[in-house]
């Protein structure tokens, strides 16, 4: 089939929901709206908010809204909402039925949709992560309710693929690294957004951003934070899911409040580049974790990179050219990784300039159309 005449439902979260999740969508929607007959099916309800841990589900009002409609159909704990979604994806008549997946959560909801739908339509997930960082109850079965429905798998990292091969040992998967995020608008003059942010001269700043959660390990960060030289200071740029007490009282137990800069808070899309391009490096001392987006938007900004050895985050740089991949999550060898890339901070950032081509949306959505061929035949 000719590329420019498939037709392609695409069913996940977009505008007004916020997150990585969203944004991806967005991207990669945009990518194939140029080379497809394309239409967004959103969700109404995401989360019920008794269990969201979060302050809000959806954008600020300073976030860019995107140029495509974005019907809002599906909730996911309302059954009746199942039916008016298959009906409105079977009026739409697609080739092929794209579904985002990151938590067994939305098992239910988005694999009824697509069993409903399969004989019609081909059915290919986008895969963010195939087992949680966060595991309950249940999981199992839930993810493998959804992934039964698809014929093919889109994964961003081979430790979510090897999950995936877990609960599904025959998934046929196309794996292509995750995209580097643009859309947050070009770096900032530096020395702007540093007076702005009240970094001193003279600072290296090590930014830690995105939502703040127990496996990310901001904790480990700030412990290794008094083990590396006094002018060394850490941004914080996000909201906090739970209470930031645990660790203001690490920043307090070890005289650091000179040395943290937090915004403990959602950070707009408007907002982003000025916190990149105020930063030296940026660390990811996860715990766990799979790929990340933090990391596609840090080599957009040719930041360089301290990530810990967990998951795919040592693929998220070139060791000796683009970042340092800490050899454990102890906050002592955080500190050490976090020194050795600011010794060689400069050769870093001039290596980061040659990945942003390579990793591009426009890239990635050839892939998956040649994937989608592939699968039908």
């Amino acid at each position: 089939m000719d590329d420019r005449k498939i037709k392609i439902a695409f069913l996940s979260v977009f505008h007004p929901f916020r997150g990585g999740i969203a944004q991806f969508n967005t991207e990669l929607f945009k990518t194939l709206e140029s080379k497809t007959k394309i239409q967004a099916f959103n969700f109404t309800t995401q989360y019920p908010a008794l269990f969201f841990p979060g302050k809000t589900q959806y954008v600020d009002e300073k976030d860019f809204p995107p140029d495509f409609e974005t019907p809002r159909l599906l909730s996911s704990v309302n059954p009746l909402s199942f039916i008016k979604t298959i009906k409105a994806i079977r009026n739409f008549n697609p080739d092929v039925l794209i579904s985002a997946f990151w938590m067994p959560f939305f098992g239910p909801s988005l694999g009824f949709v697509c069993n409903r739908v399969k004989k019609s339509a081909l059915n290919i997930s986008i895969v963010h992560n195939a087992i949680p960082h966060e595991k309950r109850f249940g999981d199992k079965q839930l993810s493998t309710y959804y992934f039964k429905q698809q014929h093919g798998f889109v994964t961003m990292s081979e430790t979510v693929k090897n999950d995936l091969k877990l609960l599904v040992p025959n998934s046929i998967t196309m794996l292509r690294s995750h995209p580097l995020y643009a859309q947050f608008g070009e770096p900032k003059e530096k020395e702007t957004v540093r007076s702005k942010f009240g970094i001193k001269e003279g600072q290296k700043v090590l930014l830690f951003f995105g939502f703040i959660r127990k496996y990310k390990g901001l904790d480990l960060l700030l412990k290794a934070l008094k083990e590396t030289h006094d002018n060394t200071a850490v941004l914080i740029a996000g909201e906090c899911y739970g209470e930031f007490s645990e660790y203001q009282k690490i920043i307090d137990d070890n005289g650091l409040s000179s040395r943290v800069i937090s915004h403990i808070r959602y950070i707009p899309d408007s907002e982003v580049s000025e916190f990149f391009s105020a930063s030296d490096i940026c660390v990811l001392p996860y715990r766990t974790a799979t790929q990340s987006g933090i990391a596609s938007i840090a080599r957009f900004y040719q930041v360089p990179m301290v990530v810990t050895p967990v998951g795919e985050l040592p693929n998220e740089v070139v060791p000796s050219e683009t970042g340092v991949v800490c050899t454990s999550s102890d906050p002592a060898d955080i500190a050490k990784g976090i020194n050795e890339c600011l010794a060689s901070i400069n050769v870093f950032s001039s290596k980061l300039k040659a990945e942003k081509e390579i990793h591009s949306w426009d890239n990635f959505g050839d892939e998956l159309l040649s994937f989608v061929k592939k699968l039908q035949g």
